[in-house]
């Protein structure tokens, strides 16, 4: 673009400005010559035609893994390349376990575990003993799984995994921070009609596999008020159990020492109730799909936007097909255009 030159401008601008124009001239024409000739389009080939190159061979690194004696199983992985370890542990535990009428209770117990500080450090001193020594520990829940991670230097492991071990056998659970949290989760209740996306996605659950399913149930104002401080305790004392638990650390560490510092911070954990039953109820094991099929529409005319999602019952875990599926879903979001869910 050249610009225009004001009339009443100063001639002894003019040189500098025609002087710019050209070199930007200039600038242009080499790009054009560098840029050659145009890239001309190729025909399609067929699925069938395409040639991929041999994938190569995965290879999985040199763990260790060995038991407690309260049940823990544990993985190592020693990895000396950067002073860093991360650590995960996870429990047989998921917001499908949690009673109709508390929905939000295994959602709102992970958070305090971590918001809530442990017995022995209060939230407040927990936070600046993380942060002074650039770590994190941190919960997380799923639909099937929930448990806690850790971030650490290798200098600094001894210290984090203590406060880390803290947090998932002693959380304090905090009366304030649990205020705090439901608080949190009534923001996002009376938020999730905001955006289509969020509306799509919570009534395809439910078209999936019914509203009164434990895949399908959504958190709601009755059941977060539903929900008290014993409540937490007991969930936790109930599914956070050793028994339960698998701990994957993977880093800059000494796999000898650690061991010794995992059987000093976990070894003595004995459960508070007894397990749940080994076998889930069958509304958690067998699904069957809410509705044959259909064209499903959510008006929402004070949005601006729409939001399209189809899908059916997919395959479970133990389905031979499983890895596949997986490998799948990765290659297609990584192309873009959509994402797949299973």
């Amino acid at each position: 673009m050249i610009p225009v030159v004001p009339m009443h401008q100063n001639r002894r601008s003019r040189p500098r400005l025609v002087g710019l124009v050209l070199a930007f001239l200039g600038l242009f024409a080499s790009w054009l010559l560098a840029s050659g000739q145009p890239a001309i389009a190729t025909t399609a080939k067929h699925y069938t035609d395409l040639i991929f190159p041999t994938l190569p061979t995965v290879q999985i690194p040199r763990y260790s893994r060995w038991q407690l004696a309260n049940g823990i199983t544990v993985y190592l992985i020693e990895d000396h390349e950067l002073p860093l370890v991360n650590g995960l542990a996870l429990f047989q535990v998921g917001d499908r376990l949690e009673p109709a009428d508390q929905v939000g209770l295994a959602a709102l117990t992970s958070q305090v575990i971590r918001s809530g500080g442990t017995l022995h450090h209060p939230v407040e001193r927990l936070n600046q003993q993380l942060e002074e020594r650039a770590a994190a520990v941190e919960t997380l829940m799923g639909n099937s799984a929930g448990g806690a991670s850790f971030t650490s230097l290798s200098e600094d492991l001894t210290t984090v995994f203590g406060l880390f071990a803290e947090v998932i056998r002693e959380p304090a659970f905090d009366p304030a921070q649990i205020q705090l949290a439901k608080t949190q989760l009534r923001g996002r209740i009376a938020r999730r009609n905001d955006t289509p996306e969020a509306i799509a996605q919570r009534e395809f659950q439910k078209l999936i596999y019914g509203a009164t399913s434990p895949y399908g149930r959504t958190i709601e104002y009755r059941t977060l008020d539903a929900i008290d401080r014993p409540d937490l305790v007991q969930f936790h004392q109930r599914y956070f159990q050793p028994q339960t638990m698998i701990l994957g650390i993977v880093g800059d560490f000494d796999s000898k020492a650690l061991r010794s510092l995992i059987t000093q911070k976990l070894g003595d954990w004995q459960p508070h109730l007894p397990l749940p039953p080994a076998q889930l109820p069958a509304d958690l094991t067998t699904v069957s799909p809410a509705h044959p099929g259909g064209l499903f529409l959510v008006n929402q005319p004070q949005l601006t936007q729409s939001y399209v999602q189809m899908g059916h019952l997919g395959g479970q875990f133990d389905s031979p097909d499983y890895p596949a599926l997986d490998v799948m879903n990765q290659v297609l979001n990584d192309m873009g255009g959509g994402y797949l869910m299973n």
